[in-house]
């Protein structure tokens, strides 16, 4: 049902793809590609393609954006090995530092990585403190704005950062992730929807639906996580509005399939039509992200 849902209309050339816009995954820790320690994997065992496709074949999800976990900064290499193998499945969004030396330089030819469409990073205060300095991030974020290189950023509690970056660099194409929302297990209050509201009146900026379902404890179809879709619709629109999983969250607390998490808005959710289904499950993310309909992840980089 979720696919005839979302076949049943689109815009941009990209009808009826369905887009997971965050997965992470990753390899075994090896000397020449270490974990950096700042996180733990969300499972005891690498996740890679051969757990993944299956369950996109399952859900009847064409494609699936690679955000590399963060203990894995800075090596981008397995996510771009995985697009290599399957440019059809996947492309990657990939990790860099704003405020390291030689992220703005990178930045120019960032999207010339065969399957690289775009940046993640994180703002919070711990990972900014990994920044070498915010003279250094100013420049990136210009760079990206310059450059037309979408950025998806990990935001909880800096809302207020973004705005100040936002208001110097208005053409920035920028992702929010997980709704601008707490971690996973601080629980949902309304109070905690305030940043994506304030953020929507920014056009740039494009919201991730993400990790509702592993927020949720009651299961399948997520009640308690209804008022938080609903508020996404109401203030960015559905032309604004990617949806992704972030599955390993889910898998890590038991609390859905990857199947659920799809169906979550093409089945659960009242308030939203079919046509606006095909940009939240894959429209938007194809246009936000330059990647069309029938076109390999690693063909792109051709054209940049």
């Amino acid at each position: 049902m979720a696919r005839a849902h979302a076949r049943a209309a689109g815009r941009g050339g990209s009808p009826g793809v369905i887009v997971d816009a965050q997965v992470h995954l990753w390899e075994q820790d090896r000397p020449d590609r270490p974990y950096n320690g700042i996180s733990e994997p969300n499972l005891p065992h690498p996740f890679g393609p051969e757990r993944m496709l299956p369950l996109m074949d399952e859900a009847g999800v064409d494609r699936v954006v690679i955000v590399p976990p963060g203990f894995m900064d800075p090596h981008n290499d397995y996510a771009l090995e995985c697009a290599e193998r399957y440019p059809e499945r996947f492309g990657v969004m990939g990790l860099l530092l704003p405020g390291a030396p030689g992220s703005a330089e990178r930045v120019a030819t960032w999207l010339r990585q065969p399957g690289m469409l775009g940046i993640r990073t994180h703002v919070n205060a711990r990972q900014r403190a990994r920044w070498a300095s915010e003279e250094l991030a100013e420049s990136f974020w210009a760079a990206c704005e310059r450059h037309e290189v979408p950025v998806a950023v990990f935001a909880a509690g800096e809302a207020e950062y973004l705005e100040a970056v936002l208001t110097r660099h208005p053409g920035l194409r920028l992702v929010l992730d997980h709704l601008g929302l707490p971690q996973i297990d601080a629980g949902l209050r309304r109070e905690d929807l305030e940043p994506m509201r304030r953020l929507a009146r920014h056009p740039g900026v494009v919201v991730k639906v993400s990790t509702l379902p592993a927020r949720s404890t009651r299961g399948y179809p997520f009640p308690e996580v209804h008022a938080a879709a609903r508020a996404a619709y109401e203030y960015f629109g559905p032309e604004r509005m990617m949806w992704a999983t972030d599955h390993t969250q889910t898998l890590r607390r038991g609390r859905a399939s990857y199947s659920e998490e799809l169906r979550l808005w093409s089945e659960a959710l009242d308030f939203v039509t079919a046509d606006d289904l095909a940009l939240i499950l894959g429209g938007t993310a194809c246009d936000s992200l330059a990647w069309p309909a029938g076109v390999p992840s690693t063909a792109l980089a051709a054209a940049r």
